[in-house]
This record gives structure tokens, C-alpha cells and sequence, in this order.
């Protein structure tokens, strides 16, 4: 059968979307003719032609209404954030200007109102400067939302519906992924005269300040009062802004679900800088997002270079550190990422046995990483089988990527498998034979996907599938891919003007791929585009996932106290994830923000005061959480079908018992029709989901 048949219902709907909303559509009912401030939630993405959206007057907006209060909660140790938009009219706004002033506690009745401060702000990771907030005070931090040109979206040369991101069918519309968008967040102190701060507006233009409030653990409950002040060189006073943020009397855990992420330490030096600095930098950038840096080392000497790293005392006020999770070490280290050790040898053990020793005893897991998506190499059967004479047998845990295996059937310690093709059945049986599992990377409908071409709500629904299924870990195979450096790769690129960063040998072409971080410093041929900071910047992806993350911190405190309830609203809000969603239709949570704000809402009105969690208690709660998902939303193969995995059928119950003979005479035809296309549907799928796999240092 050709292979375009299963996939062009897919390609005729996109291109029905694509006749239906024309370009400029997305504008709205008309475009201003004057400057127009409005503000957005942490979930939306404003493509920098976008303006006159519905959005922009309040309609479906989560967090703005003209003339009503920003409206913002949070629990303490949480950062919340928004974005302030500004679009000009028939003419270009200069110098733009975005401030939060006199953020203080709400005034009591006949409390004079407090002087207009302006609030300073730091760029991320900084040591605390004279005149900057005390410690407890809620902290400030502003980016420029920089756009990059998309023209062609994600994709494989000879699928053009379909990437490593999505199937074709869960492929998101042009109308939004197309145009200038924004991604790197750059401190407002930073901004360089290509991404300048104060702002410059174009005509018919949309520009944004991203905005990020720190609400230490240990800040005050209550109704904290200010203003968000818009004002310009060429316009004068845009807006004033009154904002609301209630600090709820509960604490959000650190970390609430694991996401560890890899990077190439000779690439980041290659293109920022050596240097402990900029190395430690990244750390505390993606530790401050929750996420663990996964170090690969393979020498003492590296073990010493990443020790404050690993240890957790590089997450401290002495070095400068001023975010969530003070002093929480890394919860997984890997030996040797993607192979690094090679073929398992005696000689080879002794190296791995220097290395494992010297780790802290804080990190829960040692992973020595034997190969990356080969299911049928022997590196990790062999290095399990020397590792099991080892002196460090119960500190290492031996694993590999793969995706087509039942997990019970391979010899190794740990598996991790595409999130993509997690299968909870083989899940189950994998924790019951002693085996750990993780997942890694993602794809929609089934898990959010790092692609920049896809709405911001896919990696913010990660950590919402995470609280509520058994993942283990979720592994991310890159962070700062910006060399292309694959079989089939074009080479670097400047991330600040190219989105396409990943190609391989079979065609793949993605945008964003492996690229939550920018860099600070750009050496050699892409010097014009450097902001000269020691470190990496943040994207706004990063920022979702970090949303994601600290919601499943919501979903631990809140379901701790009414499961129940909690668990209804995580299915609202994500009716079918994983092995529940079918590859055959979209992404089952919405691409905007507004639902996940709702839901968050919803959840934070569940949680007691005072409540807090240990990070045991967490695991607990969201282990149970993951036990009533699964009565509460079917598996995608349920009802008796087959999920086209080694014809083992789906969990649930098996076909119904034939009805009546008359009713067989008045319905056979419509019964014959359905199960052909149900079995020429399943042998689609099973043809995709053997040709796709993950991608790492092997797979790519």
C-alpha cells in the first residue's frame, strides 16, 4: 500500500484549515489605529503580526478584561508570569518602556495609597546587588520576547505533515506557527539593538515584555497591590495597569516531578565561552526552572568540575543563587551519556568504578548510559552483566533508549522510552520485575514536543502528564542543540535568526529541537548576535515547562487534601495523554493557555492552608494519582481492539455479544465497513509507530 494513503486525510484537513482561515485572519475584526496595551497569560504566544486578536479586547482572555485588575495566585515558592503586550496603530511607538511599580501588601480602608517605586529587576542567576529586595520580597525579573522568522514548519522532507514533534493528524495549523515568532527571552538589562529594551513597535506591529514574579517560601499570605505602568518616548503615558496577585498560605514543593536535561559541555564552551562560570550558570538557570542539568561524566576531573553542581551547594544564596530548591541536588547522574564508555571491557569497569565512586551519595541515581536507541546492541546486556560483579553493583544502575521492546524483555537496569511510545501495560509489568523506566523527549498528540512551531501548552501539558502517570523520569535529549552536529546536520546556526536547528540523514527537519536555551555570548561567525553575558538565556518554552512542572506541585497539594476533585480536574484539563491518545487525532488538551490557568485556579482553591508536601509525600500522592488515572480514562486501545504492538490486546473489556439476528440483518454492512477501516486504521498506525523512534546521539 503507498504510504501517502493513510496520511492524506490529514493533509486534506490541514489544507481546509489553511482555505478557511486565511492569512491575517488571526488579526481579528479590524487592526488599531492607536497604540493598544493588553496583557497575556504565560500559555499564549503573540506572533509579532498579531494584532487586533480577540484576545487583545478580553474575549477568552484568562487573565485581562479593559478596566478590570490583572488578577494573578500563587503559592509561596512559586513563580508566576505574564506577558504585557503592546501593538501600535498607523504609526510606530518609540521607546517603549514596561515597569511593575509599588507591589506591596493591599491597602486596609483609609490606608493612604502608597508613592510609585519602580521595582528593579536583575538578570537571572545574578548575586543580589545593593538596592535590590530583600530576600523575602517578591522578585522582579523582565525579558524582551525576541521573534524569529518561520517559513517552513517542522517536518520530514518526504512527509511534509509529519515531524519528530507530531503525527500528521496532531499536527498544529500554519495560521499561528507561521510568521515572526517570539522564543528567547533576553533580560531587559541585556537587550541588545537588535532586540532593543525600551521597545520599538513597528506599525502594525505587536512587541511584549515577559514578566516573571519570584514569590520567595517564605513571603507573607495575602493580597499583595500594585500597578503595571506602560509608557513611551515617541506617545507618552500607553497604560496603567492595576495588578493583583494573592499569595495563597500553602507551599509549593521543589520539583514536583523529575525532568532532567542533557547538554554538550564542549559545545556550550565553544559557542559562549569556557569557564566554570558559564557552565555553572546554565545549572542554576535550569535548576531555578526545576528541571536537573544532566551531567555526563566519565573522569574524576569531570566529577570536580561539576561537583558544586552535583552536590546541590551550587544552589545557594553563597553562590549566588536566588531561586526554588536551595541546595537539591540533581536526582540523576549519567556515566558516559549516549555510550559514552563504549563496549563493556574489565579495563573499562575500573574507569566507571573511579567515576561512580566520587559521586555524592545525595544523587539517587547513577545511570551508566551504554547506547542510545539500538535496541539490539549488546553494550547494555554486557555492561549489565559486568556491573553485576562490580563493587558499586548496587549503585549503578545500568540502561539504554528504546522504544520497541517490551521493557521485561531487555536485559538492562533501566529503559527509557520515547514519550511518544510509553505503554503503560509494559510499565506495570517493568516496576513489578524489579526494572526502572523513564521516558524521554515527546510528540504530540501523545506529550508536549520542544518544537517552536507548536503552541507554548504542549510542554506545559508535560508536567501535568507526569503528576498523573508513572513516567519515572522524564529525560530531555538536548537543551542547547544550536550546532546541528547529527548525521545528515547542516551545521551551526544562530539561534536568534534561525529556527531550524535539527535535520538528519532521514529526512527530519525540526525547529526548536534539543533548544530550550540561548546563548548568552556568540563567538566566531555569529559575534554580531551576541549579548556578551557569560551564560545562557531562557526561552519561553523553558518557561512552560516550568509552569508545567510547578503545577504538578498543584496537583500533589491539592489532590493530598480531595482527591477526588483534583483528579477530575487534571482529566479536564487533559482528557487523554500517552497510551490514552490516539496518533490518528489532535492533541486532547488546548493549545491555549486560558483552560490551564482555569484548571490551575480550580486546584489552588483545593489546597488547605498551610499544606505543604516532603518530597516523599509527593511521590506518594502522585503514585496514587497515576493508580485512579487509569479507572478514570480509558487506554486508547481499550474496548477489546488490538494496539498493534505484538497483537497483544489493550487493557478492557473484549467485544460486546451479538445482539438479535434482526438487528445483524440491519446492521451488518455498517459493523463490516467499520472494522475494515478500524484494521486498516490499526495497521496504519502500527506501520508509524515502527518507523518513528525517539532521537539521541544514536537515533538522530
Amino acid at each position: 500500500m503507498p504510504r501517502s494513503l493513510p496520511l492524506l486525510p490529514a493533509a486534506l484537513l490541514s489544507a481546509l484549515s489553511l482555505v478557511a482561515v486565511p492569512p491575517g485572519a488571526a488579526a481579528g475584526e479590524g487592526q488599531p489605529d492607536r497604540a493598544h496595551v493588553w496583557v497575556a497569560d504565560d500559555g499564549t504566544r503573540v506572533r509579532r503580526e498579531d494584532v487586533g486578536l480577540p484576545l487583545s479586547r478580553g474575549e477568552g482572555n484568562a487573565l485581562f478584561r479593559p478596566g478590570e485588575p490583572i488578577r494573578l495566585g500563587a503559592l509561596r515558592g512559586e513563580v508566576v508570569a505574564f506577558q504585557v503586550i503592546v501593538e501600535a496603530g498607523a504609526e510606530p511607538v518609540r521607546g517603549v518602556t514596561v515597569e511593575v511599580v509599588s507591589l506591596g501588601p493591599a491597602a486596609g480602608a483609609g490606608t493612604p495609597a502608597k508613592e510609585p517605586a519602580k521595582e528593579p529587576a536583575a538578570p537571572a542567576q545574578q548575586p543580589q546587588a545593593p538596592g535590590e529586595p530583600p530576600a523575602q520580597a517578591i522578585r522582579i525579573d523582565r525579558f524582551v520576547e525576541h521573534h524569529v522568522e518561520i517559513k517552513l514548519r517542522s517536518r520530514n522532507d518526504r512527509r511534509p505533515m509529519e515531524s519528530l514533534g507530531w503525527s500528521p493528524a496532531a499536527r498544529p495549523p500554519d495560521d499561528g506557527h507561521l510568521g515572526l515568532l517570539p522564543d528567547a527571552l533576553i533580560p531587559v538589562e541585556l537587550a541588545p539593538p537588535w532586540a532593543p529594551y525600551p521597545l520599538e513597535v513597528g506599525a502594525r506591529e505587536a512587541r511584549a515584555v515577559w514578566i516573571d514574579l519570584h514569590v520567595p517560601e517564605g513571603a507573607a499570605p495575602g493580597a499583595l497591590e500594585g500597578k503595571v505602568v506602560v509608557g513611551s518616548a515617541s506617545h507618552g503615558a500607553l497604560a496603567s495597569l492595576d495588578l493583583r496577585l494573592d499569595v495563597a498560605p500553602a507551599t509549593l514543593p521543589y520539583s514536583a516531578v523529575d525532568f532532567i536535561a542533557f547538554y554538550e559541555a564542549d559545545k556550550v564552551a565553544e559557542r559562549v565561552g569556557d569557564g566554570p562560570a558559564v557552565e555553572q550558570q546554565l545549572w542554576q538557570l535550569l535548576h531555578e526552572h526545576h528541571v536537573d542539568g544532566f551531567a555526563s561524566v566519565r573522569s574524576p576531573a569531570e566529577v570536580e568540575r561539576l561537583r558544586t553542581a552535583i552536590d546541590g551547594s551550587l544552589y545557594t544564596e553563597a553562590r549566588g543563587y536566588r531561586g526554588p530548591g536551595q541546595g537539591v541536588p540533581p536526582a540523576a547522574v549519567a556515566l558516559g551519556a549516549y555510550g559514552g564508555f563504549g563496549d563493556p571491557r574489565e579495563e573499562t569497569l575500573r574507569r566507571v568504578e573511579a567515576v561512580a565512586e566520587l559521586l555524592p551519595p545525595a544523587v539517587d541515581d547513577v545511570m551508566l548510559y551504554a547506547v542510545d536507541e539500538q535496541c539490539e546492541s549488546p553494550r547494555g546486556p554486557g555492561w549489565r552483566r559486568l556491573v553485576r560483579g562490580s563493587r558499586l553493583s548496587s549503585r549503578i544502575l545500568v540502561g539504554h533508549s528504546c522504544g520497541e521492546v517490551d521493557p521485561v524483555k531487555q536485559d538492562v537496569d533501566l529503559v527509557l522510552t520515547p514519550a511518544n511510545r510509553f505503554d503503560s501495560v509494559w510499565a506495570r509489568a517493568a516496576r513489578e520485575a524489579g526494572k526502572r523506566l523513564w521516558v524521554y523527549n515527546g510528540a504530540l498528540p501523545r506529550a508536549g514536543t520542544f518544537m517552536i512551531d507548536a503552541p507554548l501548552t504542549g510542554l506545559m501539558a508535560d508536567g501535568w502528564i507526569a503528576a498523573s502517570h508513572e513516567v519515572g523520569r522524564w529525560f530531555l535529549w538536548e537543551t542547547a542543540f544550536w550546532h546541528d552536529g547529527n548525521r545528515g546536520g547542516k551545521g551551526p546556526v544562530d539561534p536568534f535568526t534561525v529556527a531550524e536547528n535539527f535535520h538528519n540523514q532521514d529526512g527530519d527537519a525540526c525547529l526548536g529541537d534539543g533548544m530550550l536555551l540561548y546563548p548568552g555570548t556568540q563567538r566566531g561567525k555569529f559575534a554580531s548576535r551576541s549579548l556578551g553575558f557569560a551564560g545562557v538565556l531562557p526561552s519561553m518554552r523553558l518557561k512552560s515547562l516550568r509552569r508545567g512542572i510547578q503545577d504538578a506541585g498543584y496537583i500533589a497539594l491539592a489532590r493530598s487534601a480531595s482527591p477526588d476533585a483534583a483528579d477530575a480536574i487534571v482529566k479536564e484539563v487533559i482528557p487523554a495523554a500517552l497510551d490514552e491518545a490516539r496518533d490518528t487525532s489532535p492533541a486532547a488538551w488546548s493549545s491555549e493557555g486560558a483552560p490551564f490557568f482555569r484548571g490551575r485556579a480550580a486546584l489552588r482553591a483545593l489546597i488547605p492552608a498551610g499544606a505543604s508536601l516532603d518530597p516523599a509525600g509527593v511521590r506518594r500522592v502522585l503514585a496514587e494519582a497515576a493508580v485512579a488515572r487509569r479507572a478514570l480514562v480509558p487506554l486508547a486501545g481499550a474496548q477489546g481492539s488490538s494496539d498493534g504492538r505484538d497483537g497483544r490486546p489493550a487493557d478492557g473489556p473484549g467485544p460486546a455479544e451479538p445482539g438479535p439476528l434482526g438487528r445483524w440483518r440491519r446492521t451488518g454492512l455498517l459493523l463490516a465497513v467499520a472494522a475494515l477501516g478500524a484494521a486498516a486504521a490499526a495497521l496504519a498506525l502500527a506501520l508509524y509507530r515502527r518507523r518513528r523512534r525517539g532521537r539521541g546521539a544514536e537515533g538522530r
